[in-house]
C-alpha cells in the first residue's frame, strides 16, 4: 500500500535534511539547546491545526512541569486522562514541539491531557528524567487521578520513558497506569539490531547511529535504560505503534516479543511505508494511528 502524498512530502522534505553523520559528531550542549528552542518556535507554527476543543495552561508546581490540556468536549463525570510523554533523543524535544500531536490524541480520546516536561541532556543525565515522569504519575494521583483512569502515551524517546517508567514503578510496588501505548520506542541502547543498519538508507527521520548523549555505556544494561532488559510480567496492556521503514523496526518487534513472552495483553501495528514517529505530521496515517491509540486507551 502506497503512503499518502502528504506523507510522501515530509519524507522527502525530511530526507533532504537528513544527516548521514548524526550521531558520530561530537556532541555540542549549545547546538543542542539552540535546536530544542528552534523546535519549540517551530511549534507554533502548528498552532493553526490545533484541535479548537484544546486549550493548554502551562504548568509549574513544585517539581512538576508540563502542560494541561483542557478539553472541552470532555463528557461530564470523564475521570481518565491521558498522560502524554514527548519524544526528542532525550536532547531537543519538549511540549512545545509536541503540542500539537497531544491535543490531537486528547481530542481523540474526549479527555483532559497532562503533558510532562523532564529533564534532558545537557542539563542532566539519567535517570532524572524517569524521576521527573515517575513524579508527574504521583502527581496526576495527588489531583485525585485514580492508577485505572491514567492513561500514558509517548513517542521515540517518549516511548521509552513510558515503558521504563512503568516497569520501574511496578519492579517497586508503586501504582502503574491502567494501559500503555507506545510510537516508535527505542529499548536497545546499542545499536545492534539489524534495522538500523537495514533500514537507515528508508528512513528519512533518524539514522543507525543516532544515539542519545543523555546515557552512559554503563546504562546500556540497566532495565530502567534500556527495556530490552526490563521484566515485563504483570506489566499493563500495551500497544506498540510504528512505521515499517523505521531503524528502530527490530526494537519494536523485540518489544512485543518481550511483552508477550512476560504474558502482557499486547498489540503490534506497523504501519507500510511509514518512518520514525511519523505521528508528528499531519497526514492520513497520523489521523488513522491516533484514532488506533484512542480506540486502544478508551476501550
Amino acid at each position: 500500500m502506497a503512503v499518502s502524498s502528504q506523507a510522501q512530502q515530509f519524507i522527502d522534505m525530511l530526507r533532504a535534511g537528513k544527516n548521514p553523520n548524526q550521531g558520530q559528531e561530537r556532541p555540542d550542549p549549545e547546538k543542542t539547546l539552540a535546536e530544542r528552542e528552534a523546535l519549540r518556535k517551530n511549534a507554533d507554527r502548528m498552532q493553526e491545526i490545533m484541535p479548537e476543543e484544546i486549550t493548554v495552561e502551562p504548568v509549574q508546581d513544585g517539581t512538576v512541569r508540563g502542560e494541561w490540556h483542557h478539553n472541552r468536549n470532555k463528557k461530564e463525570g470523564e475521570k481518565r486522562i491521558l498522560y502524554f510523554i514527548y519524544g526528542g533523543g532525550f536532547e531537543t524535544g519538549s511540549v512545545e514541539s509536541r503540542r500539537w500531536t497531544c491535543a490531537k490524541i486528547a481530542a481523540a480520546l474526549g479527555t483532559d491531557a497532562f503533558a510532562v516536561s523532564y529533564r534532558q541532556w545537557p542539563e542532566a543525565m539519567h535517570p532524572a528524567a524517569l524521576q521527573d515522569c515517575s513524579a508527574a504519575f504521583d502527581w496526576l494521583m495527588a489531583k485525585g487521578y485514580a492508577p485505572e483512569d491514567i492513561l500514558l502515551f509517548g513517542e521515540s524517546a517518549g516511548a521509552s520513558l513510558c515503558l521504563t517508567t512503568t516497569c520501574y514503578r511496578k519492579d517497586h510496588g508503586m501504582a502503574v497506569p491502567a494501559k500503555v501505548s507506545v510510537f516508535s520506542p527505542v529499548i536497545n541502547l546499542r545499536g545492534d539490531y539489524p534495522s538500523r543498519e537495514e533500514r537507515d538508507a528508508i528512513d528519512p527521520m533518524i539514522g543507525k547511529d543516532s544515539k542519545a548523549n543523555y546515557f552512559t555505556k554503563e546504562d546500556e544494561t540497566d532495565p530502567y535504560a534500556a527495556a530490552q532488559y526490563a521484566d515485563f510480567a504483570g506489566f499493563p496492556k500495551l500497544q506498540i505503534l510504528g512505521g515499517t521503514n523505521e531503524v528502530l523496526f527490530d526494537d519494536a518487534e523485540h518489544l512485543f516479543d518481550l511483552a508477550k513472552k512476560a504474558g502482557v495483553d499486547c498489540r503490534r501495528k506497523a504501519y507500510e511505508g511509514m518512518f520514525h514517529s511519523f505521528i508528528l505530521f499531519p497526514c492520513p496515517e497520523t489521523d488513522e494511528a491516533v484514532q488506533e491509540i484512542a480506540d486502544f486507551l478508551k476501550n
